[in-house]
């Protein structure tokens, strides 16, 4: 099919209308419940594509605190932690990319969310307790027998019924049960009785529901909660209300139900829960999962009361109406949602999944903040990229004249690719998720150098020019696959096991690399191709007459032991450095003051570079509500305790401020201590997806190459990442997020840098197996410098233009890729080369592989022999 280049043709333009499409904003309508009125509306809402997180765009601004007025709290500090970790859970599972989510003071907590649509959703998911729990009915009568006792209650506190006269016409009871299946809700004039007026069991035949008018609803709410009211209840029995109300032929009403006060589990016994349509009523529903020890608690109780009611509460109300339990109920149960949507369906299993609330939480501010990196350090990074990008293209048009037109006509598809397949998965744009687009950006530059420098060997070697092409894309393939899949392999890795800015690297950098191998491969293919159809005579390809390192013929491997020294004369002071006073971590992960500010003249760009020059370096500063009022996050102090860090940050933002806008020209309105953003989590979830994805991409080594292989290309990534570190903490770099994307992404270039060597040594094994292996290793590495140095030059002049036009923000992550490129090229040929010989050395394989002849490494003298 692909032969054809109709087809392929056909496919390019399939894939562009696609990736357009996914880019064009568009209306949709979504069916919501008005907060005010809570019916049910049709919405229209503007779909944008791709939307921009907290670092680019700002978003909605929440403070929170515990509601002591509903539940009291005996620690008060205990409970707000652990509403911190369950609200960075829920907005996790909320789907908002890089959220804000810190403690503030003692007693609040800040929510920042981006590109917010729906913001009363978004409160009601931050407020909801979650609180699951599953009690039994009561088939006693126990409430129809305490009605005339409670009535008793009532009237001793001077309540009387809707009723004149004095004694009651019929008994509670009968009151109750009403006349001919008539509802007593309906007859409150009826008898001088409250409650027993006011409350029917509207003949349901389920034992302990009971309907009330939604009228009398609030009520019959504050009579039953009265004290006197509710110690007649017998014990050992509570009282609960459906959480909506319910239609009875044209009138409303409310179910009351009489449950057993113990219920049999919880929710805290949860692990999963998940929303789904009904197969049978096609309403939605919300599918549950218990641990081991909860599904067999549920089960024991469940099997105890087969044919019995089983109520399923949510925050104190009753989830639709309590169903029978026919049969055992072990890990696995549903929660039914009448006359709820689909949405509130999703939001409730989301909360479910994050754990409730130990005390509701109120909202005692809201607003709106401008974006955390200011439009100064936008501004900055879009210039940085565009100037980045104009280089890399002068680069290849320069080195490959048409070959390199070529390629970055295939770049501009894969950028138009890339940001569609992002607006396809919904993505959120930040920083972090950036870093994964300049990696694969990086990498589809690095495809087309690959098939270029193959096809000038093919043509050195005589080939037809038709002949170079096939033989080009044909041997540069398995390089290709092999060092895309492999760090696809690491991205899927931060995915599952990373939170916030690690999943958006890992998003950005998966849709990013499966865009550069369908147009660095597939696209470029296409374009020679056609080439060739029209030019049937051709007698050689334009690739370029400069051609940098041609037969290169360096002894690498000879001068190991000088690099081994080398590496250590970089590695060890760092580590020393590091031991001595540790990595400086940014508020972003260590907390710090905040303070907000009011005055008449200024700006974020303003603020920050003045706040800079004045030594507080890397403070945060956004615009908060009305213009004039910013918020500064701030860490001058280590060491000290976190009263005294407050302080003396506090007290040196002052002293800065009155040097940019002038003592007195400006009012501190709210000074607090705030927590980290991420904290300690994310670095050890970091920490662990990279860890697992070492063995995942040596795994791939070993079954694509040889478990060797795939050793001494993970020794080589952990030199990197160990020798970035010792950088950061020798140039006393603060570790922000930023920072850890070009941790991240110099890991990637690393690996792929590793993996094209070891593609050409398995290559040059197979062509020659008498060859000495320090030989094999030198000429492979060798063969691939002039593409090492291309792609590294094409990586490094964007960063270079980071470096210059970008921010103090994006300064650091240019900084670190910057040192990583070096670092990661050195490794590649000093590192995981030397390895691989040495283990080839230690634990010899069969002739296969030529391992046995390397004994000594070629003398620098002595010239390898030709493969």
């Amino acid at each position: 099919m692909f032969t054809n280049l109709r087809n392929r043709f056909i496919v390019i333009g399939v894939l562009v209308v696609a990736a357009i499409i996914a880019l064009i904003p568009r209306t949709i309508t979504v069916r919501e419940k008005d907060p005010t009125t809570g019916v049910m509306r049709d919405v229209q809402r503007t779909r944008v594509p791709l939307s921009l997180g907290l670092d680019l765009q700002g978003g909605m601004h929440l403070a929170l605190e515990l509601d002591q007025s509903k539940q009291v709290s005996a620690d008060p500090k205990k409970d707000l932690d652990l509403a911190l970790t369950i609200l960075r859970k829920r907005v996790d599972e909320f789907g908002v990319q890089e959220p804000l989510v810190q403690k503030a003071g003692d007693n609040r907590i800040i929510v920042e969310l981006a590109g917010i649509k729906d913001p009363e959703r978004a409160k009601a998911i931050v407020q909801q307790s979650a609180f699951l729990e599953f009690r039994i009915t009561d088939k006693t009568g126990a409430l129809e027998k305490s009605l005339p006792a409670m009535d008793r209650a009532l009237y001793a506190l001077g309540v009387r019924g809707a009723g004149a006269g004095g004694a009651g016409k019929k008994s509670a009871v009968q009151q109750l049960l009403g006349d001919s299946g008539k509802s007593a809700a309906a007859d409150t004039t009826a008898t001088d009785g409250v409650l027993s007026g006011l409350i029917s069991n509207g003949q349901s035949g389920m034992p302990g529901e009971y309907l009330v008018a939604e009228a009398a609803y609030p009520r019959v709410d504050s009579l039953i909660n009265l004290p006197a009211v509710k110690r007649v209840l017998p014990r050992g029995l509570v009282l609960a209300w459906a959480s909506a109300p319910t239609s009875v032929g044209v009138q409303a009403y409310r179910y009351l139900y009489t449950l057993q006060d113990k219920p049999i589990i919880t929710g805290d016994r949860l692990v999963n829960a998940q929303a789904q349509l009904d197969p049978l009523t096609n309403g939605p529903m919300v599918t549950f999962d218990l641990d081991r020890a909860g599904g067999r608690k549920f089960g024991e109780e469940t099997q105890k009361h087969i044919q019995d009611f089983m109520a399923i509460m949510l925050d104190g109300r009753v989830e639709g109406r309590p169903p029978v339990i026919e049969s055992r109920i072990d890990r696995n149960g549903r929660i039914t949602l009448g006359g709820k949507t689909m949405q509130e369906a999703q939001d409730l299993a989301l909360t479910l999944k994050a754990g409730a609330l130990p005390i509701p939480l109120k909202i005692v501010e809201e607003g709106q903040v401008s974006a955390s990196l200011g439009s100064d350090s936008v501004r900055g990074g879009i210039v940085a990229g565009v100037v980045g990008t104009a280089l890399v293209v002068l680069i290849m048009l320069g080195y490959y004249a048409l070959s390199g037109a070529v390629a970055v006509g295939a770049l501009a598809l894969y950028v138009l690719l890339a940001l569609g397949g992002l607006a396809g998965f919904n993505a959120t744009l930040t920083l972090p998720g950036l870093a994964g687009l300049i990696l694969s950006i990086g990498i589809a530059v690095d495809a087309n150098v690959l098939i270029f420098e193959r096809m000038r060997e093919e043509i050195a070697h005589g080939k037809s020019v038709r002949l170079a092409v096939d033989e080009g894309f044909q041997h540069a393939m398995p390089a290709i696959i092999d060092s895309n899949l492999a760090t696809v392999l690491t991205a899927l890795f931060l995915f599952q096991f990373g939170t916030g800015p690690v999943k958006g690297f890992a998003v950005t950098l998966i849709v990013g690399i499966m865009a550069s191998m369908i147009t660095a491969v597939f696209v470029t293919r296409t374009f020679y191709l056609l080439w060739l159809k029209h030019s049937t005579n051709a007698s050689t390809l334009s690739l370029g007459r400069i051609r940098l390192f041609r037969d290169a013929n360096y002894d690498f491997i000879g001068l190991r032991r000088y690099a081994y020294g080398l590496t250590a004369a970089i590695i060890l002071p760092g580590l020393l450095v590091l031991a001595i006073r540790g990595l400086n971590y940014s508020i972003e992960f260590t907390g710090g003051t905040q303070l907000r500010v009011q005055t008449k003249s200024a700006d974020v760009g303003r603020l920050r570079a003045g706040l800079d020059a004045e030594g507080v370096h890397g403070a945060e500063i956004q615009q908060f509500g009305s213009a004039g009022v910013y918020v500064i996050r701030a860490r001058v102090e280590q060491g000290a305790k976190d009263a005294d860090n407050t302080q003396i940050t506090a007290r040196e933002v002052r002293r800065a401020l009155d040097k940019v806008l002038g003592a007195g020209q400006y009012t501190v309105l709210r000074t607090e201590a705030v927590g980290p953003k991420v904290g300690g989590e994310l670095r050890q979830r970091a920490f662990l997806a990279v860890f697992l994805s070492f063995f995942a991409v040596m795994a791939y080594l070993a079954y694509r190459f040889e478990w060797r292989f795939g050793l001494a290309a993970i020794v080589a990534t952990a030199h990197d990442i160990i020798a970035t570190i010792a950088f950061i903490g020798v140039m006393k770099l603060e570790v922000s997020l930023v920072v850890v994307a070009g941790v991240l992404t110099m890991v990637g270039y690393s690996l792929n840098d590793t993996i094209i060597i070891f593609d050409r040594v398995r290559e040059n094994l197979k062509k020659n197996q008498r060859v000495g292996f320090a030989d094999i290793l030198n000429r492979s590495i060798n063969e691939t410098l002039p593409r090492s140095i291309l792609t590294h030059g094409t990586t490094l002049s964007t960063l270079l233009a980071l470096a210059i036009f970008g921010h103090e923000v994006i300064r650091p992550f240019a900084l670190v890729m910057f040192f990583g490129v070096f670092t990661g090229t050195f490794s590649s040929i000093y590192i995981a080369a030397p390895v691989l010989m040495w283990i080839e050395q230690k634990w010899p394989v069969p002739v296969a592989r030529g391992a046995r002849n390397a004994k000594t490494p070629a003398s620098p003298r002595t010239r390898p022999q030709p493969i």
